[in-house]
């Protein structure tokens, strides 16, 4: 059975993969000292930036999110109108009623539930209230007879006129 030899490292390749560490490590450290001083300067820059792009591409970006808004807005209403309108026709064909026919019969039995309550109310009102005893009422008096003047002779009656 062949065996396999190992291959001879590389002159050097030892000293490289060591001083690769040692960036390493040494890349670790500074980023411990350092960070944080960093990150504070990508935090200034940051607002910096954002302070001068204020007025200028945040805005047009905006505007451009609106104007996409409008357009959207637009075209949806376009396409519903006439799907609204058709399903609209098409309850009435049906005899469903519209939203403010439903409204209006709704404030129609509010008001006449609320005055068949005042006439229960009333009703009640009555039954419970005690009886009082009727008081027989007197006939008018009959109207006196004209006194005549004296010497005037009674009136004719006057003969009726046929044709």
């Amino acid at each position: 059975m062949a065996t396999r030899k190992k291959a001879a490292p590389k002159p050097g390749f030892n000293e490289s993969a060591k001083d690769l560490w040692l960036a390493g490590v040494g890349a670790v450290n500074i980023v411990g000292e350092e960070g944080s001083r960093v990150f504070s300067e990508l935090v200034e820059k940051g607002k910096e930036w954002q302070e001068a792009n204020e007025g200028g591409r945040i805005s047009r970006i905006t505007e451009r999110a609106q104007g996409f808004k409008e357009d959207a807005r637009g075209v949806l209403s376009k396409v519903i109108t006439p799907i609204e309108d058709g399903l609209s026709a098409t309850m009435a064909r049906l005899g469903v009623p519209t939203r403010a026919e439903i409204v209006q019969l709704t404030h129609r039995v509010e008001e006449l539930t609320r005055i068949v309550q005042q006439t229960r109310n009333a009703a009640k009102a009555r039954a419970t209230a005690p009886a009082k005893p009727k008081a027989k009422a007197k006939p008018a008096p009959k109207p006196k007879p004209r006194a005549r003047a004296a010497g005037k002779p009674k009136p004719k009656a006057e003969p009726a006129v046929t044709s």
